[in-house]
């Protein structure tokens, strides 16, 4: 370095970013090594002779993205700007980035899993029409009950996969039996049978998350009452991810509920490769933060509240 002075050093940075030489190129032109020239840029950069802006409006939610990714380990973060803009605007932007990531996520792969909720409704109806017909798609849960069948596993992956000119497979059976016995036994069932072991062994799985108190879906549709809220806070509940209940260490609790779900638990989620948590509203922030500190999941699309939020206390 003893040989350049500073003029010399701003004519290296203007050669390479103004005018887009090649650094091996104006090592030749110097007569130097191109590791010297290589050297000379990051100096220039250290000693802020060169400052480099990224003039996007994307800037803003990408610095969130990597810090999120950064914090918890995340494949993948997606960051939805929330500025000025009403709630309904914030969840069709969610719904919107969702679609992408999961457009983006899905060039090759070969089986997809989907849970159920509003969210994943929303991803679904704005997930663009393509041609991916290798795909197979299963549901990570049986049905809900009668009501709001929109929102269902099978009608997601019925309506994703007309999308994606893909197949569609079906768990036909209720989300929850009322005892252990019962389930054992509807698992005994091949076809039953043959769609949750395969559901445990997709590529992805697209998941929600809730917490059981206020208002929820869950609770709205009849799938929670009273009774089950009241113990589901005596076991220290913060949230649930494919309607199975986890505490705020990330254990799955001791419940009716988690025993007798027709559907991946868990366990089971936390060996697909990767789980994309689609997440957003500050009532399941300490659910959403809970699932991301003890990686249950390791994609998320969120909005920059609840980014903002994960990020604080370092």
């Amino acid at each position: 370095m003893a040989q350049f002075d500073e003029k010399d050093i701003v004519k290296v940075a203007s050669m390479y970013y103004d005018e887009g030489m090649t650094q091996a190129a104006i090592a030749r032109k110097l007569g130097v090594s191109r590791s010297l020239i290589s050297k000379i840029l990051i100096d220039a950069r250290n000693d802020g002779i060169v400052e480099i802006y990224i003039r996007s409006n994307d800037t803003y939610t990408v610095n969130l993205e990597r810090k999120l990714e950064e914090k918890y380990g995340l494949n993948n973060a997606t960051v939805v700007d929330t500025y000025m803009i009403n709630e309904a605007e914030v969840a069709k932007k969610v719904y919107q980035e969702a679609a992408n990531t999961l457009r983006k996520m899905t060039t090759d792969i070969s089986t997809l899993g989907i849970s159920w909720g509003k969210t994943i409704r929303g991803m679904v109806d704005h997930y663009p029409f393509t041609n991916q017909g290798d795909i197979e798609i299963y549901p990570l849960i049986g049905g809900m009950g009668d009501h709001h069948v929109e929102i269902h596993s099978n009608q997601l992956s019925y309506d994703l996969a007309r999308k994606m000119h893909a197949t569609a497979k079906y768990l036909y059976a209720p989300a929850m039996m009322s005892n252990e016995v019962i389930k054992k036994e509807l698992l005994n069932n091949n076809a039953i049978c043959n769609v949750t072991e395969a559901s445990k062994n997709v590529d992805l799985a697209v998941v929600g998350i809730s917490a059981p108190y206020g208002d929820n879906t869950m609770s709205r549709i009849g799938y929670l009452d009273e009774q089950n809220i009241t113990e589901l806070k005596e076991l220290g509940v913060v949230g649930d991810i494919n309607s199975q209940f986890f505490d705020a260490s990330g254990k799955v609790v001791d419940h009716p509920i988690n025993r007798n779900v027709i559907g991946i638990n868990l366990e089971d989620l936390n060996n697909i490769p990767n789980i994309l948590l689609l997440g957003f509203g500050q009532n399941k922030l300490e659910a959403i933060e809970t699932a991301l500190k003890y990686q249950l999941v390791n994609n998320i699309v969120t909005t920059d509240e609840i980014a903002k939020d994960l990020l604080k206390d370092g």
